[in-house]
């Protein structure tokens, strides 16, 4: 689709753009073929609900987790709330989302790849002010110093929401997913296997648990200038990854050109082979560059 929408937009030759239809239309119909035959066995269930949630869930994990570890490094676990609220809150508006989807309004396929395309490149944003932020206070006496003035004081607040923000925001963007993946699923696995689904989706919520205990666990542990140091890293790798996450949701969606670059394409890593996902990913590795090299002169200084 990706390239028949680049011939169209080029104003290649009608010959050419005929022929990539006609290869569009011969993989619908083996699809449509696929999605007609019997439904998906038990196992294959289970196995699909188990990656689905898994893969969505480790990424907003990642997040909150790093969070809420920084919040008890900090000896704020009073501040827990803010990140708890965010979480919690997107965890109720992807079951409103789903409750939607099958009852209330038909989601179509657009309108869900730029919801999904707004909410990453919105988390994005706010990984990267939160990474680089982060990496200013990896050393001990940055830290405190932030500490005695601003976490103790009012302007707190402000940091919080934004925290509370980014909770919110990578937890609802793999929310809604979830929530359409789960529905298209139970269609076409149908009733017989739903008990199925649910062990799958329980198996993953189990690995999620364990992943988020060794987080807390064991980066707590951590010294503080490698733990700040490892956070930041990870914080700005997930604003790239949501930002190339976020482009093609918005491309899929027919709202910006997909003009194609290569043949590499790692969805995990949010790396598709566009210009504009991976102009757009280079761009935001050299603000998470500028904001390191900013951070270090400040204090140089």
């Amino acid at each position: 689709m990706f390239r028949y929408r680049d011939l169209m937009r080029r104003g290649v030759p009608a010959a050419e753009v005929d022929a990539a239809a006609d290869t569009i239309d011969g993989l619908l119909a083996t699809s449509a073929d696929k999605l007609e035959g019997e439904g998906l066995s038990p196992t294959a269930a289970a196995l699909s609900a188990f990656v689905i949630l898994l893969r969505e869930g480790l990424e907003a994990l990642l997040v909150v987790a790093a969070i809420v570890a920084l919040l008890v490094k900090a000896g704020r676990r009073d501040a827990l709330v803010w990140i708890h609220l965010g979480w919690i809150g997107a965890l109720v508006a992807g079951g409103l989302t789903w409750f939607a989807a099958s009852a209330l309004i038909e989601i179509s396929g657009a309108t869900r790849e730029f919801t999904e395309g707004v909410t990453a490149l919105l988390a994005a944003a706010i990984l990267l002010y939160v990474g680089v932020w982060l990496h200013g206070k990896r050393h001990a006496h940055a830290w405190q110093a932030f500490i005695d003035t601003r976490l103790r004081g009012a302007l707190a607040r402000g940091t919080l929401w934004a925290l509370a923000g980014v909770s919110f925001l990578a937890v609802y963007r793999e929310a809604f997913e979830t929530v359409l993946f789960y529905q298209a699923l139970w269609q076409q696995a149908g009733q017989a296997a739903l008990g199925s689904i649910v062990v799958g989706f329980a198996c993953a919520v189990v690995v999620l648990a364990a992943v988020a205990w060794l987080i807390l666990r064991y980066g707590v542990r951590l010294p503080l200038g490698t733990f700040f140091a490892v956070s930041a890293l990870l914080l700005a790798a997930l604003a790239v990854v949501f930002t190339g996450h976020g482009l093609r949701a918005l491309q899929e969606a027919g709202s910006i050109a997909a003009t194609p670059f290569g043949e590499i394409d790692l969805p995990a890593l949010g790396v598709y082979a566009t210009r504009e996902t991976l102009g757009a990913q280079l761009l935001v590795l050299a603000l998470v560059a500028a904001g390191f090299f900013v951070q270090g002169r400040r204090r140089a200084r």
